[in-house]
């Protein structure tokens, strides 16, 4: 009987040891396993207002099985890229950084400018473009047509097909400058419209309401003396001779989805 007992209790440790292995190989399994996110590929980094784009700034970062807790609450699947795709960020992401919701739903509360950057407002009128279909981030020039800021004297001007008298004055009437050439410069990038620091369906889901679409605030750079870019100062200077008046806007292609 004796050996029949240490037969059985052979085989109850056998079964038990392959349970105990069976459970640790299955635990250490689910940490092998892993679920990706989208992150930012080592060595790229996206800047705030930049769009994205999986093929060109984004890859899976691996996370255990065991440790993805609530991450699907934050973060965003690798297998939903496509869903992402094109969309602006609101924060730099550099290093294998994740990608989180939060980045691009929530408009940012202020311009943040790199060191050697510098903020511009520039006048555009709005009825030369749709200002909704401007997105920080994008390219856009400026177009600047000039005009001469000297006007005619009253007693030299006169309204045309009439007999000019030198001692008579016309009433209330101010002849328009004359229009010079057209002239294109940029590209600058778009850091807000107005108020808008994103999409218009950004804007509209935080509840905040667009005000001064007339006004476009631009990205310059400076150099280590802080002397502005010289496509800034000739933009400035041309608005100086047009009083700041509301210039046309040229919107540049966005980069390949």
């Amino acid at each position: 009987m004796k050996p029949l007992y240490g037969l059985i209790l052979a085989i109850g440790l056998g079964i038990a040891a392959a349970i105990f292995n069976f459970a640790y190989l299955n635990l250490r399994s689910r940490d092998i396993e892993k679920v990706e996110f989208i992150g930012v590929k080592p060595g790229a980094t996206v800047s705030r207002g930049d769009r994205l784009s999986w093929k060109e700034n984004l890859a899976p970062v691996g996370i255990p099985l065991g440790s993805v807790g609530n991450l699907d609450s934050f973060a965003i699947r690798w297998e939903d890229r496509q869903t992402v795709e094109g969309m602006n960020v609101w924060r730099t992401l550099s290093n294998s950084a994740l990608l989180l919701r939060d980045d691009l739903r929530t408009p940012p509360q202020e311009l943040k400018l790199g060191k050697s950057e510098r903020a511009l407002w520039i006048p555009v009128n709005n009825r030369r473009f749709v200002p909704s279909l401007v997105v920080p981030g994008d390219l856009v020039s400026f177009i600047v047509t000039k005009s001469s800021r000297r006007r005619p004297t009253p007693a030299t001007w006169q309204r045309p097909g009439t007999d000019a008298d030198p001692d008579i004055e016309p009433e209330g009437e101010t002849p328009p400058p004359p229009a010079g050439p057209t002239e294109v410069i940029g590209p600058f990038k778009v850091l807000s419209l107005g108020n808008r620091l994103g999409s218009a369906e950004v804007m509209q889901a935080a509840k905040i309401r667009q005000v001064q679409e007339n006004v476009m605030t631009v990205s310059a750079k400076v150099d280590g003396e802080g002397n502005l870019e010289l496509k800034a100062r000739k933009l400035m200077n041309l608005l100086e001779t047009m009083d700041f008046g509301g210039v046309g806007v040229l919107l540049h292609p966005r980069s390949p989805q």
